[in-house]
Parts: C-alpha cells; sequence; structure tokens
C-alpha cells in the first residue's frame, strides 16, 4: 500500500519492466551545503535524470542555485525522450537569498523542513486521483479509468496528470504547465528534499522529514540518502529512487 492509501504492488515477475531482484548499487555524492543520490531498484532501468547548478550564473544569479529531478517514462536516455516527444515529470526547487521555489509537474515531489523534522511546506502531486486534477481533465474531455491493481490512469496511459513530452495525449488533458509555489526564506527553514516517487510512493511528507531530522546529527547527509532508499525498498518501493537533500541555513 502506498502512503497516499492507492496500491503500488506490482507483478515484477511476469513484467519486463522489472528484474527479478532490485539493483541496490547506489550513485551518491555531496558537497558543502547537498547531497543527491539516485539507486535503480526493481526496475529494469533508471528512468531518472537529475541537474544543478550553483551558482545558477556568475554574473546575474551569483547567490541562486537550482536542483532538479526529471523521471522519464520507460527509458533510459530521457534527454532524447524528451526530445522525441516521450514524456517525463520534473520536480526542481530555484533558491534565492530571500526565497525558495519549487516548479512542480506531476508525480515526483518537494518538501522544506525544520531542524526538528516539521514539514514547513510541500508541492502537490498531479495524480489522478487528485479531485482539482481530476476536475480539469475532465472539462479538457478526458478520461480517467481504472487499470490492472485498481490503478487510476489518464486515458488507460499514464498515472500522473501533468507531464513534460507526452504529445500523444491531448495537450490539453496531460498538460506541461507546472505549478509554481513560493516560500518566504526564514530562520525556521533548515533542508528542502526534492525525491522522485519512488520515495513518496511508500513514504508521507511526515515521514521522509523526521526520518532525515532524526538522523541529521549523527551522519552526512549522502549516507541519510543511501539509508532512505534502503528504507523505501524495505517498504516495497518498485520504483528508481533519485533524491537532493540541501542545507539551507
Amino acid at each position: 500500500m502506498s502512503a497516499n492509501g492507492q496500491s503500488n504492488e506490482v507483478d515484477k515477475s511476469s513484467d519486463k519492466l522489472y528484474l527479478d531482484k532490485p539493483s541496490t548499487e547506489k550513485e551518491l555524492f555531496s558537497d558543502q551545503s547537498f547531497a543527491f543520490g539516485t539507486m535503480q531498484g526493481w526496475r529494469s532501468s533508471n528512468e531518472d535524470f537529475h541537474k544543478h547548478k550553483i551558482p545558477l550564473d556568475e554574473n546575474l544569479a551569483k547567490n541562486w542555485a537550482i536542483f532538479s529531478i526529471f523521471d522519464g517514462h520507460n527509458d533510459t536516455n530521457l534527454r532524447e525522450l524528451i526530445k522525441d516527444h516521450i514524456g517525463s515529470v520534473c520536480i526542481a526547487t530555484l533558491i534565492s537569498p530571500e526565497k525558495i521555489f519549487f516548479i512542480n509537474l506531476g508525480d515526483s515531489r518537494g518538501i522544506i523542513i525544520s531542524n526538528d523534522g516539521k514539514v514547513l511546506i510541500s508541492t502537490k502531486d498531479h495524480k489522478p486521483n487528485v479531485q482539482k486534477e481530476k476536475e480539469r481533465i475532465r472539462r479538457a474531455g478526458g478520461r480517467i479509468t481504472r487499470v490492472g491493481n485498481d490503478i487510476l490512469r489518464v486515458e488507460s496511459q499514464l498515472a500522473m496528470t501533468r507531464a513534460l513530452g507526452d504529445y500523444s495525449l491531448d495537450k490539453n488533458i496531460v498538460t506541461a504547465i507546472p505549478e509554481l509555489i513560493q516560500y518566504e526564506r526564514d530562520s525556521s527553514a533548515e533542508y528542502i528534499i526534492i525525491a522522485s516517487d519512488g520515495i513518496w510512493d511508500v513514504m508521507s511528507n511526515e515521514q521522509v522529514a523526521s526520518f532525515v531530522s532524526q538522523r541529521i546529527s549523527n551522519t552526512t547527509l549522502e549516507n541519510i540518502i543511501s539509508q532512505l532508499f534502503d528504507q523505501c525498498l524495505k517498504q516495497e518501493s518498485s520504483d528508481n529512487m533519485t533524491a537532493y537533500i540541501i542545507k539551507i541555513n
């Protein structure tokens, strides 16, 4: 069962998208103010792609930074995927001296947490079970159906309602217009966490925030990401896992 109450069970033995056993090798790295990690897990390939830039621009935005995760649809070469009109979701955070922005499109997610593990703000997933998205799709003439293990799909295809590059579907049904959230920086905001849905499928915002905050004083951000992946795998996450943890205070 997923963190939001929907079934995430997959018959891995009969699906070419999944391995016979999970690939647990992790790509991890860290800098002074952030850590990153990705793990393939049960999937037959790692469809996630990441990008960060610090500073955003040496001249115009020296004190700005951007971190982003893209989760593609069933192929490893995401840059070619998007060019060839096949889709991806995106979560990005743009950090300035005064504000933090989330740019969200799909079912990856971003949260800001305090040092004691309180969730200060979160993006909202674009999924077929979200009432606002459901109504938008129906107004556009689209259909939401149940497929397989009671999984909701848009036009019997996508498990998300917004994405980049899914040009086989009507652009008004699966839109590429992101949601933008901004947060005024203050002393309570300590960490930003952005991650693909391999994390959020099995852990809630509060569970991830608590998991991270309980380990901050005892180990590195890189190790926390590694442990987070292991925990999600134990909780039967069947997707790729990619995450950034960014220290902002």
